[in-house]
C-alpha cells in the first residue's frame, strides 16, 4: 500500500532531521509508531486478488497487519516565531483519517489567520492495476505517481472559518485499459470550507463542505465530487478524541464503456482517533489509536467496496 511506504519514510525523515544542527529550542515535533489491521475488498486495490473471473461483483477481501510509523517535525522562524517550516503528517489531518506527507511553510498573521503553503510529493510511487477490468488471467501492477500543491487559510481573522485548496496531478506509468475514455492520467482541483464551533473550552464541532473536480484524460474517468463532513472533538485532561463522519457523492462525466452506464458513487466514512497521555513515569509519551470504516456504494457493482482500519500505538512528543 502506498500509505505504508510514505508513512515509513516520514518517520525515518523525522528522526534524521531532529538530529541535525538546528537551534534546539526552535525545534519541536512528534514521532508515532502504530500497528494495526487493515481490510479491503476493492476490485481496484492491488492488495486483493490479481485474478478476477467476472466484473459483476465486489472484490475478495484482503486482510493485512501493518506497521505505521508517523510523525511531524517543525522549526520556528523569525524573532517572534510566527513562521515555521515543517514536514511530516499533521495531527489535524491524521485525526480525521487523512494521511499525507507534507513539506510546508506556515505563517501566523496578526489578525489570527494562519497561512500554509505545502507540497505533497510522490516519495514512492503507489501501485494500481494496469488494466483493472482484465478477467480470466492475472492482472499486472503499475506505478502511479502524483504530486499535490496545497494552500490553507486557517481561522480567518479569528472567525473560525477556514479554507483548504489543492491542485494534484496523477500519471499512470503503463496504462493498459483498452477504452481511451477510461484512461486515468488526471489533474485534480479541490476546495474545502470549514467552520469551528466551540461547545466549551475542551470540546467543539468542525463542519465542512468540499468540492473536487477530477479532470482525467478519459471522460468516463472524469468526475465531480461533493462532500460534507462533521468532526466532534474533546480534550479532557489526559484524554483526547475526535470522531469524524463524512459523506460524498461522485458523479462521472460520461458513460462507462465496460458497463454501458454512467457511474454514480455514494461514499460513507466514519473515523475515530483517541489519545491517552497520562502514562505514569513516561513523560512526553502517550497511547494512540485510530480506527475507521469506509463504505462505497455504486450503481455499478464492480466499484462497490468496504475498507476497515484498526490501529494502536505509542506517540512521543519533543
Amino acid at each position: 500500500m502506498r500509505i505504508n511506504k510514505i508513512l515509513a519514510f516520514t518517520a525515518l525523515t523525522t528522526v534524521s532531521i531532529s538530529t541535525s544542527a538546528f537551534e534546539a529550542n526552535r525545534l519541536s515535533g512528534e514521532i508515532m509508531f502504530a500497528t494495526g489491521y487493515v481490510s479491503t475488498n476493492s476490485n481496484l486495490s492491488v492488495n486483493t486478488d490479481s485474478k478476477i473471473d467476472a466484473l459483476n461483483s465486489k472484490g475478495s477481501h484482503s486482510n493485512d497487519f501493518v506497521v505505521m510509523p508517523l510523525g511531524q517535525i517543525q522549526y520556528d522562524l523569525g524573532k517572534t516565531r510566527n513562521q515555521r517550516i515543517y514536514l511530516g503528517t499533521s495531527r489535524d489531518d491524521l485525526s480525521v483519517g487523512d494521511l499525507a506527507f507534507e513539506l510546508g511553510y506556515q505563517y501566523d498573521l496578526a489578525n489570527g489567520t494562519q497561512i500554509d503553503f505545502a507540497f505533497i510529493p510522490t516519495l514512492l510511487p503507489s501501485e494500481g492495476w494496469a488494466n483493472p477490468y482484465q478477467t480470466g488471467s492475472n492482472r499486472e501492477k503499475e506505478d502511479i505517481e502524483s504530486h499535490v500543491f496545497r494552500t490553507k487559510l486557517t481561522n480567518l481573522m479569528n472567525s473560525g472559518f477556514s479554507v483548504d485548496m489543492a491542485y494534484a496531478s496523477m500519471e499512470i506509468d503503463n496504462e493498459r485499459i483498452e477504452y481511451s475514455s477510461l484512461h486515468r492520467d488526471a489533474d485534480t482541483y479541490y476546495i474545502k470550507g470549514s467552520y469551528l464551533s466551540m461547545f466549551s473550552a475542551q470540546s467543539g464541532l468542525i463542519s465542512a463542505v468540499s468540492y473536487q473536480h477530477h479532470d482525467a484524460e478519459g471522460k468516463a474517468a472524469t468526475y465531480n465530487q461533493y462532500q460534507t463532513q462533521l468532526t466532534y472533538f474533546l480534550n479532557d485532561n489526559a484524554h483526547a478524541l475526535a470522531l469524524t463522519g463524512s459523506y460524498h457523492y461522485r458523479d462521472y462525466s460520461a458513460s462507462n464503456p465496460v458497463f454501458n452506464k454512467d457511474r454514480r458513487d455514494n461514499r460513507y466514512k466514519l473515523f475515530l482517533s483517541y489519545e491517552y497521555s497520562d502514562i505514569q513515569g513516561w513523560d512526553n509519551w502517550s497511547v494512540v489509536s485510530f480506527s475507521g470504516v469506509t463504505v462505497n456504494r455504486s450503481n455499478i457493482d464492480f466499484y462497490q467496496h468496504e475498507d476497515y482500519l484498526v490501529t494502536v500505538g505509542m506517540n512521543y512528543k519533543f
